[in-house]
């Protein structure tokens, strides 16, 4: 996409945020850094039985930071160009962070083209690459500096949000016939002389590893934000949905990354800045919840309940829990709402089901504009609705990347209702 086809979107002033609403006590701010390594490194995402080197940088990898503050209510928002936020990354920020007084919220756009060897585990090294002693100070410093920065930038800031529907850039890779979620939802934050988006949309970001297996990348969320960033002084993707959920990816083999990125992100940073130019202003106060419990035993099976393998409970679940030791058990769902906007966080690749529930309530609430995020504050792996794993697609190649799907929820099959449950009541909470 030209840089002009954003441009045509772009407000005649960037006043026009100012004309419904009056200036109050919002004050925001931003910041991003660049964490992309000078040597080579592994690349998370893919299993490997040897660790996926880089050998190239296609496009820089970024960690951004957006400061919200309203009536002594603070939040940060980081999300790094990664595949995954750890429980030992999160908690490592949160504790840098501590003095600061701001909840976080701690996010991966997920890309499989970052870099990986942060998780000291068995079962991380098989998709992240051997662990690296370096990975996680280089992470934590680069996320710290830009948290820091965006709140020495805060200054007052008007809210707005908007939300369309997208079609055409993802289906469901578990069922043809499947639900989608395929709204774009943006939250626009005015200042006198600048302005930032925060853009979401579900969809997985495999094109670069899969078009260009070895080379670094933030994948289509990093190409809408440097478009974006053209004519917005700031710019932030937020991942949506993930269980359930493919990309733009058309089947031929000669397309070459970069025209498939461009395909994806395109119409993705086109639709956000038009929305910036017509979401109306958001009102309401920031409001955080949280809600936390421990989850039940491992229990990851690959088979759907209608297939009849029960045989195969009782060795799975015992490879499950040897596998998964290094896990902490906490499930969480966190987020704030301010105003007509929500923004939850989920420690998973979050089914589309319990997005879409999530949403649905929220939109109950009053929360036109709301966004239910993955990889956010710890990972605990696909979380799907209970009802999901009673229905076994018969459909090639869906029925494969079910089961993997469903091998990787980690602590069973109710897991993702009690998520949605807990996304509820810290929507009820932000009322």
């Amino acid at each position: 996409m030209e840089s002009d086809q954003v441009q045509d979107s772009m407000p005649d002033s960037r006043d026009a945020a100012l004309d419904t609403g009056v200036l109050n006590t919002l004050k925001a701010g931003w910041s991003s850094v660049d964490f992309t390594p000078a040597e080579p490194a592994p690349l998370a995402g893919y299993t490997h039985w040897s660790d996926r080197m880089s050998i190239r940088v296609r496009d820089p990898l970024m960690v951004r930071a957006l400061a919200l503050q309203q009536e002594g209510e603070g939040v940060l928002v980081v999300a790094w160009d990664l595949l995954m936020v750890t429980e030992e990354l999160f908690q490592g920020l949160k504790s840098r962070l501590a003095d600061t007084g701001f909840h976080l919220i701690a996010h991966a756009t997920h890309t499989h083209s970052s870099i990986g060897g942060f998780w000291d585990s068995w079962l991380a090294r098989r998709f992240l690459g051997q662990y690296r002693p370096w990975a996680m100070g280089h992470l934590l410093d680069a996320a710290e500096r830009a948290a820091r920065d965006a709140l020495a930038s805060m200054a007052p800031a008007v809210a707005s949000a908007g939300s369309a529907m997208l079609p055409g850039l993802n289906g469901n890779r578990r069922d043809p016939g499947g639900p989608k979620d395929e709204e774009l939802t943006v939250l626009r934050l005015h200042r006198d002389d600048d302005d930032a988006l925060l853009v979401s949309y579900s969809a997985h970001p495999v094109i670069v590893a899969e078009r260009d297996h070895h080379a670094i990348s933030a994948d289509f969320p990093g190409e809408v934000v440097r478009l974006l960033q053209r004519d917005f002084a700031f710019a932030m993707y937020v991942q949506g949905s993930l269980g359930g959920v493919d990309v733009l990816f058309p089947d031929d083999k000669a397309l070459s990354a970069d025209r498939n990125l461009e395909l994806m992100a395109g119409p993705v940073a086109s639709g956000a800045a038009s929305l910036a130019r017509s979401c109306a202003p958001a009102g309401g106060g920031l409001r955080w919840a949280d809600e936390e419990w421990q989850p039940a035993s491992p229990d990851s099976r690959a088979f759907f309940d209608d297939e009849g393998f029960k045989i195969q409970d009782r060795p799975m679940r015992a490879i499950a829990d040897f596998l998964l030791r290094d896990v902490p058990r906490r499930a969480r769902v966190c987020g704030f709402r301010l105003g007509s906007f929500a923004l939850l966080g989920f420690q998973a690749d979050l089914g589309v089901g319990i997005g879409l529930g999530g949403k649905a309530h929220a939109r109950t609430l009053g929360v036109q504009y709301p966004v239910m995020a993955s990889q956010v504050n710890g990972y605990i792996g696909y979380l799907h609705l209970r009802d999901e794993y009673r229905m076994a697609p018969t459909v090639e190649p869906h029925l494969g990347m079910a089961h993997y799907e469903n091998a990787m929820n980690f602590f069973g099959r109710d897991t993702g209702d009690r998520a949605l449950a807990a996304a509820r009541a810290v929507l009820d909470r932000t009322v």
